[in-house]
C-alpha cells in the first residue's frame, strides 16, 4: 500500500497565499491611513502654532503701548503719533503701529526698554515690523511672519469715552482697548479684545 503524500496540496497554498496577502494589503493600508492622518494632525498643529503665537505677539504689544510719538524727520515737530491705525491709504505705513515698552536688555546696553512696532497685512500675509531705536530715520526694520492665509484684519478702538473708534490719529493719547477681528481661511473669524495697560 502506498502512502499518502505529506505536505500541502495546491489548493491549501493558494489559500494561505491568498490570507497573507489580504493580511498585508489590509495592514498597508492601515499604515497609510495612519501616516496620511499623522500628516493632516501636524500640519493643523503647525497652523494652530502660528495662530497662538500671532495672538501672543498683539496681546503682548497692546498691552505694553506707552505713550511716545516718532520723530519722522530731524525737525522735532516732524512727528507720528504714539499710537496709529486707518491714518493712511497707502500700504507702506501698515496696518497698525506704535510704540511699546518692555523690550529687554539683558547686555545693559545703552539703549532705550522702548520699541516701535508696526503690523502689516500684505496678500494674506501678516507680518511684525520692529525697530530698536524709536525715532528711526531710514532704518531697516526686523521683520517678522506672523501667520499667513489672513483674509482680513480689523481693529476697533476704544477711547476713554466708552465710545468705538474705528481710526485713531491723537498724537499723544492712547486707545483704553483694542479689539482685534481677524478673518483667516482656515480658522474663519476670530475676535479678541485687548485691554491696553
Amino acid at each position: 500500500m502506498k502512502s499518502a503524500a505529506k505536505g500541502f496540496t495546491l489548493l491549501e497554498l493558494l489559500v494561505a497565499m491568498s490570507i497573507f496577502s489580504f493580511m498585508a494589503i489590509t495592514a498597508y493600508a492601515g499604515l497609510s491611513n495612519m501616516l496620511t492622518s499623522n500628516q493632516a494632525i501636524t500640519e493643523q498643529e503647525q497652523k494652530l502654532k502660528e495662530l497662538q503665537r500671532t495672538m501672543l505677539f498683539l496681546e503682548k504689544d497692546i498691552r505694553q503701548v506707552v505713550s511716545r510719538p516718532r520723530k519722522t524727520g530731524y525737525d522735532a515737530d516732524e512727528v507720528k503719533p504714539a499710537f496709529s491705525y486707518g491714518l493712511d491709504s497707502d500700504d507702506s505705513e501698515g496696518i497698525l503701529e506704535f510704540t511699546k515698552a518692555g523690550v529687554s536688555n539683558p547686555l545693559a546696553l545703552a539703549k532705550s526698554s522702548l520699541e516701535r512696532v508696526r503690523y502689516d497685512l500684505e496678500e494674506d500675509v501678516l507680518t511684525r515690523n520692529s525697530w530698536a531705536y524709536i525715532d528711526h530715520i531710514d532704518l531697516e526694520p526686523v521683520e517678522m511672519t506672523l501667520l499667513t492665509g489672513v483674509e482680513s484684519l480689523e481693529l476697533r478702538l476704544l477711547d476713554d469715552k466708552d465710545q468705538w473708534q474705528s481710526n485713531w490719529s491723537d498724537l499723544k493719547a492712547l486707545p483704553v482697548a483694542v479689539e482685534v477681528t481677524l478673518e483667516h481661511k482656515y480658522w474663519g473669524k476670530i475676535i479678541r479684545l485687548f485691554p491696553i495697560r
